[in-house]
């Protein structure tokens, strides 16, 4: 009888110890950091969360997702060498990853100037995304060949952009761009209007009330 009673204890014992084992493992995986990592960058609190995926990444070095949250977390601070890293490692560990290619080319190569090589990024989604929607990438791409004066190209693009999605301020701040470049100032003054009247303020600061101030108001 004592024989029994002493091994139901010990194995009570090894089953609370398995447990607590099997917890603090799961709260040191990495996973356990990259859903913390992932719920501080839906907070927006970037600093905080690189940090998280820094150890998920410590964990597993083939994390594709957090090597993808962490470039966006970059990119957003503006830490745009160490995003490069981070895109380059995803595209890297999984070439079809077709995010990774719109937000290198936007918060990495459009940010700092490389056009030409966005585009490529931007052709390459369009590729890996050719049934889906493209509206946000269109107009991306459009807005690239607009800084490289490719007008012809970038109305093209920005057009399409607007048919898919009307609601889109962006894509008419983009298109009265345009149209200031071709000296066509009734059209873009409609567009930045139209821009205005979708928030554009509201969710990307005053370029188009200056806009409308340089160009519009004796039209």
């Amino acid at each position: 009888m004592i024989q029994i009673q002493t091994s139901f204890k010990y194995l009570t014992f090894l089953f609370i110890a398995i447990l607590i084992l099997n917890v603090s493992c799961r709260q040191n995986s990495a996973s356990h950091y990259f859903k913390n990592g992932s719920a501080k960058y839906q907070l927006k609190n970037y600093v905080s969360a690189i940090k998280d995926f820094d150890e998920a990444i410590n964990l597993d070095n083939n994390y594709t997702d957090a090597y993808y949250l962490r470039a966006l977390c970059f990119g957003t601070l503006k830490r745009y060498n160490k995003a490069l890293n981070d895109f380059n490692k995803v595209i890297e560990l999984d070439p079809s990853y077709k995010d990774a290619y719109i937000n290198r080319g936007y918060y990495v190569l459009e940010k700092t100037g490389n056009y030409e090589g966005a585009i490529n990024d931007y052709n390459k989604y369009l590729e890996l995304n050719s049934d889906g929607e493209n509206a946000f990438v269109l107009n991306n791409r459009g807005y690239a060949k607009y800084k490289l004066n490719n007008l012809e190209g970038a109305m093209k693009d920005i057009q399409e952009s607007i048919q898919l999605n009307p609601d889109n301020s962006f894509a008419y701040k983009n298109r009265a761009l345009i149209y200031v470049s071709l000296d066509s100032i009734n059209l873009a003054c409609q567009d930045l209007e139209q821009a205005n009247a979708l928030g554009f303020s509201n969710e990307f600061g005053t370029e188009v009330s200056q806009l409308i101030s340089k160009f519009c108001m004796e039209n």
